[in-house]
Parts: C-alpha cells; sequence; structure tokens
C-alpha cells in the first residue's frame, strides 16, 4: 500500500493550472477555426455574435452562437456536480474523473472528423453533427472551468484569461503602491534591498501567476495556429494527450483530505 502524499501542493497546482490552461487555448482556437468562428471557451465573443444576429433577425445565427453557451454552461454544472459529489465522498481532489470525461469528450470530437478527413473546416450542415462537434469541445471547457478553483488564495480560470489580465492589473498596482511606500525618500541601498525582496511579496507573487496563465493561454492558441495548418483536426491529439496525463497524474497520485474547500 502505497504512503499517503498529501495535498497537492500550490507549486504542483500551478503548473496543473498553466497546463490545462494552454489545453484550453489550443481547443479555443481550433473551434474557432473550424467551427466557423465560433468559441469553445470564451463566451463574451459568442455572447456578442448572439446580439448582433438577434439585432439582424438571423435566428439561425442565434441558435448557432446561443448553442455553445449553453453547452458551456452545461459544462459549467456537470464539472461543479462531480466536485461536489467527489468531495462529498471524502476525496481530496476531485480533477481526474471530470478531466477524464473531458478527455472523452474530446475524443469524440477527433473521431466524428473522420467522416471529412479530418478537415479543419466543419460544415453547419449536417446540423446535428456540426452541434454535436461544438458540444464535445464546449462541454469540456465548461466542466474544466470548475476543476481548479484556487491557486495561491486567488481564483484562477484555466478555460478564459480576462479575469487573469484583470487580477494580473489589480496585483501589479498593488505591488506599485507598496515598493512607493517603502522606497520614498529611503536611500539607494535600501531600494535595492526592497527589490530584493519583492519576488516573495504576494502581489508580485500574484501577477506573475495570472500573467502565466494568459501567456501559456496565448502559446497554447499559438500552438494550434501553427498545428492546424499542418495536422488539420488531428492537431487535437494535442490537448487530448495533455489532458490525459493530467488525468493520470490525479489518478495515481496519493491524496490526503484537505482541511478546507479550496478545491
Amino acid at each position: 500500500m502505497r504512503n499517503p502524499a498529501g495535498p497537492l501542493t500550490t507549486l504542483e497546482k500551478i503548473y496543473l493550472a498553466f497546463a490545462m490552461t494552454r489545453a484550453a487555448g489550443f481547443v479555443d482556437l481550433v473551434g474557432f477555426v473550424s467551427l466557423y468562428g465560433l468559441y469553445t471557451s470564451h463566451m463574451t465573443g459568442n455572447t456578442v455574435a448572439m446580439a448582433r444576429h438577434i439585432s439582424e433577425l438571423d435566428w439561425p445565427g442565434v441558435v448557432r452562437r446561443g448553442w455553445p453557451i449553453v453547452t458551456f454552461m452545461f459544462g459549467l454544472m456537470l464539472g461543479s456536480l462531480i466536485y461536489e459529489a467527489e468531495k462529498r465522498r471524502k476525496i481530496a481532489i476531485p480533477f481526474p474523473p471530470a478531466i477524464a470525461l473531458e478527455v472523452f469528450m474530446i475524443a469524440i470530437f477527433i473521431a466524428l472528423g473522420i467522416g471529412s478527413n479530418f478537415k479543419a473546416d466543419i460544415p453547419p450542415q449536417p446540423a446535428g453533427k456540426f452541434f454535436l462537434m461544438v458540444a464535445m469541445l464546449a462541454i469540456p471547457m465548461g466542466i474544466q472551468n470548475v476543476v481548479i478553483r484556487t491557486v495561491g488564495g486567488i481564483n484562477v480560470y484555466t478555460t478564459f484569461v480576462t479575469g487573469s489580465l484583470v487580477k494580473f492589473v489589480e496585483s501589479l498596482s498593488q505591488y506599485l503602491f507598496w515598493l512607493r511606500d517603502r522606497t520614498r525618500g529611503r536611500s539607494r541601498r535600501r531600494i535595492i534591498n526592497v527589490l530584493r525582496i519583492s519576488p516573495r511579496t504576494v502581489p508580485v507573487q500574484q501577477a506573475a501567476l495570472t500573467f502565466g496563465l494568459w501567456a501559456v493561454y496565448l502559446t497554447g492558441a499559438v500552438c494550434a495556429g501553427f498545428s492546424i495548418q499542418r495536422f488539420a483536426l488531428l492537431a487535437m491529439l494535442a490537448p487530448f494527450t495533455l489532458l490525459s496525463a493530467i488525468a493520470l497524474y490525479g489518478a495515481f497520485r496519493p491524496f490526503l483530505p484537505l482541511a478546507s474547500n479550496e478545491w
């Protein structure tokens, strides 16, 4: 029997959050390119486009833009139910079954591409297949959004980056005030000492984390852009493999019950 390894450390949470965010950036760009400009994790863009279709009385467009919103919300609900069920069973970290379900749906998306020879241009007709493929990306992104909730005492979002950018700027502002209070009218040596300890301050650490989340999301999307040009929908094997590794890591790592509801 294995010895319990204890709950996830903050560093582990950061690595997992970065990996999931990179996968989300990859998935979102593949969805945008292959599904006629639909976002599978960025619901703000879909909402604005839906509003435009409403103003133009373009009801098919409303349905097309509204569908990823509905399925994303369903994924959020599904992820939350998994989280609560695992917590009630006293399981410290609920992400393995949630990520495994996400991987399964991405596998279905890849399999559905067989009929079109994996071309990264999924036509809206037949509508059933199109909407199913949208759901197989939007639902996993909703599920993933509730897998990791906080890191280092702040809320994190692994499928969209607006919240991360807001928190980055807030943390940077806090640090600038902190720096001003400790260096105003001080000697050069004092200023150097303050700068030396800056990386250990909470605002700097939070700014680094949230900026890092934005950066890895961007990196994932850029990688998807290059990959889909060469491999079409088979490029989705990249996030499939990454998320599979995360699920396996969680499944085979023993845990102790957490004292708080941070996850």
